[in-house]
């Protein structure tokens, strides 16, 4: 029977079962309608020999758990790992050193990027039941099955690691997928300060530079509100309210009850701040508007020619069997011809940076400057030099 941990002697003992263990299986559940962070409520971890789950309500403090999740060599086993990363680093006060992601690692062995459910169906061969996953994880007693549920979770992750890790290394893939993780748990850790929330304000680009600069002063007064109340930022006001309170600048608070979209709640409760958030963007100077930057626009040359190296994107993935997605998007493509035709200047383009430079982003730069060619020879797509007689995809150094 897996143990249900809700005391802090409970949770040293579980902290002293791990330190001995090189991969553990780690999955979370949390609720997160009503909060500005999702609320973590419980963690369920698997190794060999052993499963806990761990009531994180009636654990506040995890802390005890850190050091032997967070010691060098250990892997922290997890699928889809962005919102588990995000609630440990909280919880924990820090991450693990190396992370591995196992539906990462299917997308590098072409099973996509799949639900835990289907990985383990594809990989193990079992069949799971998800019933209870979409159930109020904060009540309590937790029911039997929510407790099943939890358990199962983060059981078959020992053996996924086992069976993927197995597979990455047999198809030359490990360092690929580490780099890959790496990125994973470096975006998992960045946190968009209070004033760049403007910019994901449903309707900001709609906005003068002035009325951004207004938006921008709203948006960051309701993004450190909502942290503070710990509600989502839509309870606090909602995006189109906050647009119209940017357009219209209102100066006083009968004119700020005019606004399409203010309740007399949110007049009583917030209305000064508003006013004074309001203030702050109508004094800011011309030269420190903002602006959001411009979607790409791509010229029909550009298009055409993206279009034309997809084509080949897809071709490398399907050979290689992965993910087309995980190898390159098409935008990843039009970004890498939008800065080739700027004389390579910027930030290297995803599909030309790391693993993926060596499997596809240097044929790319070649084909863009007539060193290689596409042909079709019996139906499918080969690389070629131009002018040569042969017709195989040329070999790589």
């Amino acid at each position: 029977m897996t143990a249900l941990i809700t005391t802090p002697e409970g949770l040293a003992r579980l902290a002293g079962d791990l330190v001995g263990v090189d991969a553990a299986g780690l999955d979370t559940e949390f609720v997160s309608e009503r909060t500005y962070r999702p609320v973590l409520c419980l963690v369920s971890l698997a190794w060999p020999g052993g499963e806990a789950v761990v009531d994180a309500i009636a654990l506040p403090d995890l802390r005890p758990l850190a050091p032997a999740l967070t010691r060098p060599g250990f892997a922290l086993v997890l699928h889809a790992a962005s919102q588990d990363l995000v609630l440990l680093e909280e919880r924990l006060g820090s991450v693990p050193k190396f992370v591995f992601d196992t539906q990462l690692a299917g997308a590098f062995l072409g099973h996509g990027q799949i639900s835990y459910e289907r990985l383990v169906q594809a990989v193990l061969g079992i069949r799971l039941e998800g019933a209870s996953g979409y159930s109020d994880w904060t009540r309590r007693p937790l029911s039997e099955e929510q407790l099943r549920y939890a358990r199962e979770d983060a059981r078959h992750l020992p053996a996924l690691h086992r069976a993927l890790a197995t597979d990455l290394d047999r198809r030359g893939r490990r360092e690929w997928f580490e780099e890959e993780c790496r990125l994973l748990r470096e975006r998992s850790l960045t946190e968009s300060a209070a004033g760049e929330a403007w910019q994901r304000v449903d309707g900001a680009r709609r906005l003068k530079p002035s009325q951004m600069a207004v938006l921008r002063e709203l948006a960051a007064w309701r993004e450190d509100e909502a942290r503070r109340a710990d509600l989502p930022v839509g309870y606090v006001i909602r995006d189109a309210a906050l647009t119209a309170l940017a357009q219209q600048a209102p100066r006083d608070l009968e004119a700020l009850g005019r606004v399409r979209g203010m309740a007399g709640g949110q007049l009583r409760r917030y209305g000064k701040d508003l006013l004074a958030a309001i203030e702050r963007g109508l004094a800011c100077p011309r030269e420190g508007w903002p602006e959001l930057p411009e979607p790409p626009r791509e010229e029909p040359g550009v298009r055409l020619v993206s279009d034309f190296l997809a084509s080949w994107v897809r071709k490398r993935a399907q050979e290689e069997g992965l993910t087309g997605s995980l190898l390159a998007t098409r935008d990843d493509v039009a970004a890498l011809v939008r800065w080739h035709r700027a004389g390579e200047c910027g930030a290297l383009p995803r599909v030309f940076a790391g693993w993926r430079r060596g499997l596809v982003g240097d044929e790319l730069v070649d084909l863009l400057e007539g060193k290689l060619a596409l042909a079709l020879v019996e139906g499918g797509l080969r690389l070629v030099r131009p002018g040569s007689s042969g017709a195989g995809r040329r070999s790589r150094p």
